[in-house]
């Protein structure tokens, strides 16, 4: 797996301007394992990010240098960002939205795997 493409293009998909700013946050703390560890699914770290499991997120930020203030924002904000998630948790089409993105992930680390 060539890891720094993976990163680049998960990069690019939480700058793309339709993306929810809840969507681009659960990009950037998935951006957070998969530079450790590129097999972890995006649907275990949404079930560790809306359980709000920090020690999940810590084992792997502190296994890697060079983002310590990004991975320092990411886990001060995330109560903040799961509480909105768990207020659109209601909308059907936010969950819809939620599932494709999911999948979309999938879709590129297998593109990118290739």
């Amino acid at each position: 797996m060539n890891k720094k493409k993976l990163i680049d293009a998960l990069e690019n998909l939480s700058r793309q301007a339709h993306r929810s700013d809840e969507e681009q946050f659960f990009i950037r703390m998935l951006r957070q394992i998969w530079q450790i560890d590129w097999s972890v699914p995006p649907s275990a770290v949404w079930r560790n990010l809306i359980g709000r499991n920090q020690d999940y997120f810590l084992g792997f930020m502190e296994l890697d240098d060079g983002d310590e203030k990004e991975e320092k924002w990411l886990l001060d904000s995330m109560d903040e960002n799961v509480k909105a998630f768990i207020q659109k948790s209601n909308d059907s089409a936010w969950k819809v939205k939620l599932v494709e993105t999911i999948d979309e992930l999938n879709q590129l680390r297998l593109k990118i795997q290739k």
